[in-house]
């Protein structure tokens, strides 16, 4: 069955690509290279859209998960999928009671037998570490991954005002980075699909880090844009990449969807950011956030 990646993704990849492209030959090297993004004024937020959930195939393989008989449920990924940032977190995985698959497991048709995800995982480290910990009696697995492996993560500390060379070099290794990804996207997938052929997958992908102000011909060239749309673009970039990923893998029978997270109205630069906005855990959701992630994919999950 082919999936389309929803339209709402789609628009905001177009959108920000055109206007990054324009924001970020403003650039200069008159300012600081880093700088805090709460400093910036909250913006108005765009109008909240409806997301696109998958709809699970009629031939799943996900079986009825009852409290007697809870599904067996692995949680792969990163940092995002960790926790990290949640709040008390602990060990150098950063693993919080607020990360998402927690608050999965909290059901009592779900059973989390390993939670494997682990702050600073690339596509690699979860070929090498993490697919260990599936076999034949896995009924579910969550993913977030790919962000580490285009170092988007540090993008909106480096691009806090938009207008420094940092930044300007910081958008293009993420862009330049972006086309190594889908093959290790897809190779990454496959190799959780053969370990754990019986289980359904459900791929969470990144929120957005800003709400972009109105597009017009008094904002287009603010350094507020600019710093928002450069970022959106590489985090909006990758996420479409995962869903085409996600994608070939459905087409090739696997149970397999892409769930896209949406924070609308809690960016860092909103009112009430459901990002960490300093320390170690910057940029990372909070246990809101991690809420937000949690009620999306639990749909999914029965």
């Amino acid at each position: 069955m082919r999936r389309r990646t929803p339209a709402v993704r789609v628009h905001a990849t177009a959108v920000a690509l055109v206007i990054a492209a324009l924001a970020l030959t403003s650039c200069s090297s008159g300012h600081s290279d880093r700088s805090d993004p709460t400093g910036t004024s909250a913006s108005t937020a765009a109008p909240t859209a409806t997301i696109s959930t998958p709809v699970p195939t009629p031939t799943s393989t996900l079986r009825k998960g009852t409290s007697s008989d809870p599904l067996r449920y692995v949680a792969l990924g990163d940092s995002y999928s960790s926790g990290m940032g949640g709040g008390s977190a602990h060990g150098g995985c950063y693993r919080s009671p607020h990360a998402y698959a927690k608050l999965l497991a909290k059901a009592k048709s779900i059973n989390l037998v390993a939670f494997k995800a682990c702050a600073g995982a690339t596509t690699e480290d979860v070929l090498r570490s993490q697919v260990k910990s599936l076999d034949d009696n896995v009924d579910l697995i969550t993913i977030t991954i790919g962000g580490n492996d285009l170092d988007v993560s540090t993008l909106p500390s480096v691009c806090g005002n938009g207008e420094s060379r940092s930044c300007k070099a910081a958008v293009h290794n993420s862009v330049a980075l972006l086309k190594t990804l889908p093959k290790k996207l897809e190779k990454t997938y496959a190799a959780i699909a053969k370990a754990a052929p019986n289980a359904r997958i459900l791929v969470a992908d990144y929120p957005l880090f800003y709400d972009l102000p109105p597009i017009t011909e008094k904002t287009i060239g603010s350094q507020e844009l600019s710093a928002a749309v450069a970022v959106d673009a590489a985090v909006a970039s990758l996420d479409a990449t995962i869903a085409d990923a996600v994608e070939k893998q459905q087409e090739a029978g696997t149970d397999i969807h892409f769930v896209d997270i949406s924070f609308n109205g809690h960016g860092v630069n909103a009112k009430k950011p459901w990002f960490v906005l300093s320390g170690l855990e910057a940029f990372h959701p909070t246990a809101t956030g991690y809420a937000r992630y949690a009620k999306t994919l639990r749909p999914l999950t029965t």
